[in-house]
């Protein structure tokens, strides 16, 4: 236990000092702490994107999942990532980079009005702040599983490490550490697929696994097909409207570097999420009466030497850390660059932006910490809440901006506004699933946008012939 814990120690020095290093880089201006000049190369950057998105819901929360409901729920999970990946990769990570903002919701200002990018801004302080819990909730438990320090005081060091080296060097440390984060990551969950493949015949495994679980290879999964089909959806529409994932590729030197950078986070995230299933397999077989299914990881590093389970156990923090660490990064950048820049008819002057950033970025962690103190459900159900708001209010304004000409100002607002409002009232009504919340909210976004837009076009149409003809008439 107390190797377990220095190794611990260590890990959270060392992104403290992270922080340190790149403090100066940081403190240069506005561009430099919130989207690192611009300058992120694609292999740091397939890395460091693939650990923001491989959080604690995918480390801790996918196999909780596929405990509860099945194996087959976890290839439905895992195959929307990488679809959601794939679709943003082509379609979106270069015309979105085209635009060179420097927030998120700076790209709806870029592309409709000041209204959409505030209601943006708005939206994306909510999800962010939703996320960060489920991180901080999982690195937690980590913590309070393996070491038996109570949940708490798991919250309060994670939440203070990240907000530190976060507050230190701004993304230039967040790429670094997220590209970290993302080899122990692998490592980890690679290593561990390996000893529980050789720890027994793998065929007694599968067997066990299904006696514990008759319907755990199943598509349908323990609670049926329209579950498990609206998980998929569900991920594959959150990779598209994940805020977190396009600054990532604002952090990139070109369109170019963009796409190179999501293809390989896809490439990467491909290899973690076969891994993935096979732990899960054996958690199935060889531990059936697990009151957490998100600890399930943990029961199996006892079939490792103490240190390199403490190295282990370090991953499933920098799972935590590596997501929590660009959603404080986009939730700070929201306020400062994006609400505050509306409401106040200005932007920061230069001499102060990177000294309030770095106070929002603390008050938003520190309110997030006190928050997350009282843990909720599964994971895995938390980060489906976030994944619903973003892709209500983000997925519809996004791509039919980037992709349909006669998408209009007020059609955004009417989508972004509707589609959120969709996803929230869905948290609050018996649905067959969890998952279908994010999807409704789309689609209803869609059909707001749609005929929104097509009638504001039409009517200006019509202004223009009635102009023209009024013109001739004279």
């Amino acid at each position: 236990m107390n190797t377990i814990l220095l190794i611990v120690i260590i890990y959270l020095a060392a992104m403290i000092l992270i922080g340190f290093f790149y403090r100066k880089k940081a403190s240069q201006d506005g561009e430099s702490f919130l989207v690192a000049n611009r300058s992120m190369g694609p292999r740091l950057g397939g890395g460091a994107l693939a650990s923001t998105y491989a959080s604690t819901s995918s480390f801790l929360g996918t196999l909780g999942a596929m405990y509860a409901f099945g194996v087959a729920f976890g290839l439905w999970q895992n195959a929307g990532v990488i679809i959601g990946f794939t679709l943003a990769t082509v379609f979106i990570a270069p015309k979105f980079r085209n635009y060179g903002s420097l927030s998120f919701s700076q790209f709806f200002e870029m592309r409709y009005n000041k209204k959409v990018r505030f209601v943006s801004a708005i939206v994306t302080v909510v999800a962010m702040f939703v996320y960060i819990m489920a991180q901080l909730q999982g690195g937690a438990y980590a913590i309070q599983y393996v070491l038996g320090i109570d949940y708490w005081v798991g919250v309060l060091v994670i939440g203070a490490v990240f907000i530190l080296y976060v507050v230190l060097g701004g993304s230039h440390s967040s790429i670094m550490a997220s590209f970290i984060q993302f080899i122990m990551m692998a490592v980890a969950m690679i290593t561990v697929a390996i000893v529980v493949i050789n720890a027994e015949p793998w065929g007694s495994t599968t067997t066990q696994a299904l006696q514990n679980q008759p319907l755990m290879f199943e598509l349908k999964g323990e609670n049926g097909l329209l579950y498990a089909i609206s998980c998929f959806v569900m991920m594959t529409l959150g990779a598209m409207s994940a805020p977190y994932v396009y600054l990532m590729y604002m952090f990139t030197k070109s369109n170019k570097v963009a796409q190179t950078t999501s293809a390989l986070a896809t490439t990467y995230l491909s290899i973690f999420y076969f891994v993935l299933l096979l732990v899960g397999v054996f958690i199935i077989s060889n531990f059936p009466n697990l009151e957490n299914p998100d600890m399930g990881y943990f029961h199996t590093l006892d079939l490792l030497p103490t240190v390199i389970a403490g190295i282990f156990v370090a991953a499933v923090l920098a799972a935590a850390m590596s997501s929590t660490d660009a959603m404080l990064l986009n939730a700070t950048s929201a306020i400062t660059n994006d609400i505050y820049s509306i409401l106040a008819g200005k932007t920061l002057p230069n001499h102060v932006v990177v000294f309030v950033n770095r106070i929002v970025a603390v008050v938003i962690g520190v309110i997030a910490i006190l928050v997350t103190l009282k843990p909720p459900e599964l994971i895995l159900l938390v980060m489906a809440l976030a994944q619903s708001l973003m892709i209500g209010a983000f997925l519809v304004p996004l791509v039919l901006g980037l992709w349909w000409k006669k998408a209009t100002s007020k059609g955004a607002l009417a989508g972004m506004i509707g589609g959120f409002a969709v996803a929230v009232i869905a948290q609050f009504i018996p649905l067959p699933t969890p998952f279908i919340g994010g999807p409704l909210g789309a689609l209803t976004s869609l059909i707001l946008v749609i005929t929104i837009s097509n009638r504001e076009r039409k009517n200006m149409d019509m202004n223009l012939e009635d102009n023209q003809s009024l013109a001739k008439s004279q």
